[in-house]
């Protein structure tokens, strides 16, 4: 069963500091211009925790330089444990990819860690050795739950929302900061009846991991570590939670960008697409000029699975339709899932990848990276450090459950959930 409680949050003095000075993006979206800025807006910015450096900027030394920082705010007062156990209402407001604005409600809570086995929070990505050595020396040294992992539970009648409205309005004003995107996110405290209310509502439910599958692998193991010393509140890990049927979760897309692989010609490349996908080729001068391909992808969308490539030697566009669905047929004979071969990411890089390009997917790590915007690639492409871009559409919600119901995961950075957590508005001191 599915155990949620409230907790005590640790959280900055507001009415010493501008929480919109303090907060940050999830460790793993921060390029390094935006570390750079982040550190010099305020030496109490949650990124000198979140992705600390060490003495002079070194690599040696950012852990124990993350903890003894953790330290130092506590005793100068710079954060303060909240005086009672809450949930964290957060709301998050954004404008969609359909151009209006759309509002995402959840709240900031402790769950207690259960083993995948045990089915009651499933994950849907695969995950690398790296970020997890990465996550877990951060937290073996600062003891401390620095963000939040997404989660997600069904609630098709919106029971658990019926029940956190009845929450009443806490003393003090919301905190209200925005993220890098300007998305405005407000976050209260809530206590009383409702936290009982919410986790008997919550017990009987799966949880499925949206962001955060690297954070919560590391958290079981450093449960497990810290069992060997006794009980301990490493039980537990915090969490945000929101419904996968509100009406405010947007899932984008993250498309692709190769380096560094040999890839074939374009002609070469157009004769195998062909057997499955209706192509349309287009000549770009540059990365600035797949406009057309774009637009032609955003036309398609509904008809079915639609790509986009661009071959950087070549300067030229392709967009794909799947037209042969019996393709689908064929990688359910390699072991596939018909959920899991339906996926626009396993199309692309099945179809696309290993047996149009001839890269086999599963050896790309190192040799690909993610965008997560088209105007993003697009700049990535224009450094001339990347071979191709790959471009697709967003998963739709229902085929991540389906994979995730089934025992499944997907392709790293398969879905981004839009907008990110900020990292800052609460912290969880694991004593």
């Amino acid at each position: 069963m599915a155990e949620i409680s409230a907790l005590r949050g640790l959280r900055y003095d507001t009415g010493r500091l501008d929480p919109r000075e303090l907060v940050c993006p999830p460790y793993d979206v921060i390029g390094a211009a935006e570390a750079a800025a982040l550190r010099a807006r305020s030496p109490f910015n949650a990124i000198h925790v979140e992705a600390p450096v060490g003495p002079d900027g070194r690599t040696d030394g950012r852990y124990t330089a993350a903890a003894a920082l953790l330290g130092d705010w506590l005793r100068r007062g710079v954060l303060r444990r909240d005086d009672e156990p809450a949930l964290y209402l957060l709301e998050q407001s954004f404008t969609g990819q359909d151009g209006w604005e759309h509002t995402r409600h959840g709240f900031v809570c402790r769950l207690r860690l259960e083993d995948f086995e045990r089915r009651v929070v499933l994950p849907h990505e695969k995950t690398h050795r790296g970020p997890k050595a990465d996550r877990l020396e951060l937290l073996r040294a600062t003891r401390t739950n620095l963000s939040p992992i997404f989660l997600l539970y069904p609630d098709p009648h919106n029971a658990v929302g019926a029940a956190l409205a009845t929450a009443p309005p806490s003393p003090a004003p919301p905190i209200e900061v925005a993220d890098a995107d300007g998305n405005p996110c407000r976050l209260r405290p809530i206590t009383g009846a409702v936290v009982d209310r919410v986790a008997d509502l919550l017990r009987d439910r799966q949880l499925l991991i949206a962001d955060g599958h690297h954070r919560y692998e590391t958290a079981l193991a450093y449960r497990d570590e810290r069992r060997a010393a006794g009980p301990s509140d490493a039980e537990h890990v915090m969490v945000y939670l929101s419904s996968m049927d509100d009406p405010g979760l947007a899932i984008f897309p993250t498309h692709r960008l190769l380096k560094d692989v040999p890839v074939p010609p374009v002609d070469e490349v157009l004769a195998r697409l062909r057997r499955s996908f209706g192509v349309f080729p287009e000549l770009c001068d540059s990365p600035d000029t797949c406009g057309p391909m774009m637009s032609h992808i955003s036309r398609l969308t509904s008809a079915g699975k639609v790509y986009g490539l661009y071959f950087a030697a070549e300067r030229r566009c392709l967009t794909l339709e799947l037209s042969d669905m019996a393709a689908m047929t064929h990688l359910t004979e390699r072991g596939m899932s018909p959920e899991y071969a339906q996926l626009s990411v396993t199309i692309l890089a099945e179809l696309v990848f290993r047996d149009a390009l001839g890269l086999d997917p599963d050896g790309l790590e190192g040799h690909i990276d993610f965008a997560k915007s088209v105007d993003d690639a697009m700049r990535a492409m224009a450094t001339g450090e990347y071979c191709l871009a790959a471009f697709l559409n967003a998963t739709p919600m229902a085929e991540v459950r389906a994979v995730a119901e089934r025992g499944e995961t997907m392709p790293q950075k398969s879905t981004y959930f839009y907008p990110k957590l900020l990292t800052g508005l609460v912290f969880d001191r694991l004593d």
